[in-house]
């Protein structure tokens, strides 16, 4: 199996203002956010990765860099289109409360009921393109890299999309188990066989 190293992104200032953080906009790591990601870079200074993968959004980007830059055994970093966040269409940057409040049931649907929702209506990407995309990276990676440690940088909807499926959890209820944190460590090993969840959404 595969041991994989799954991080969510530092918090940055989209996040902190209160506004969609998908996949067609970006904005640099707060003070906290840093300070977050560098405690998980001290926790896992001593792990000895093989490979390192990461979104090509800079939020992501910085946020790997900050834990390899204080690896011991540091892999060179490999930029993965397919490990973006989910382009949330005309609501990427928008304030969350203000499109809570113009379209209440395609929020709810958005954070509820994924197989739902109308993503076309915003001109989003769907979830199944976002778990079909993300899932063929991480089956791809444990096929060449079998028994190696890999780390993953990304961000919470398709972290969320992409672990529960792993799980076997269907596209309506992938969004249940809620969001993992920002900064936040979650270690899955994986097989084509087999998916056993070591650590869920740790923050440090």
């Amino acid at each position: 199996m595969t041991q994989f190293y799954f991080v969510r992104h530092g918090k940055t200032e989209i996040n902190a203002e209160g506004r969609f953080n998908g996949g067609t906009v970006d904005s640099p790591l707060i003070p906290s956010g840093v300070e977050a990601t560098q405690r998980m870079a001290q926790h896992l200074k001593t792990t000895p990765f093989d490979l390192a993968l990461t979104s090509p959004q800079m939020r992501a980007q910085t946020t790997a860099k900050i834990i390899l830059a204080e690896n011991a055994q540091a892999p060179e970093l490999t930029i993965v289109e397919d490990l973006r966040e989910m382009r949330l269409g005309d609501w990427d940057g928008q304030k969350i409360d203000e499109i809570t409040a113009a379209y209440p049931e395609d929020l709810k649907n958005y954070r509820t009921r994924p197989d739902l929702f109308a993503a076309e209506k915003f001109h989003a990407e769907p979830y199944t393109s976002l778990i079909t995309r993300s899932t063929k990276v991480i089956e791809e990676v444990a096929k060449t890299h079998p028994n190696k440690k890999v780390l993953v940088v990304s961000h919470g909807i398709l972290l969320v999309a992409l672990l529960n499926t792993l799980k076997g959890v269907p596209l309506a209820k992938i969004r249940e188990s809620g969001i993992v944190d920002n900064s936040s460590l979650t270690i899955l090993s994986y097989s084509k066989e087999k998916t056993n969840i070591e650590t869920w959404g740790q923050t440090f």
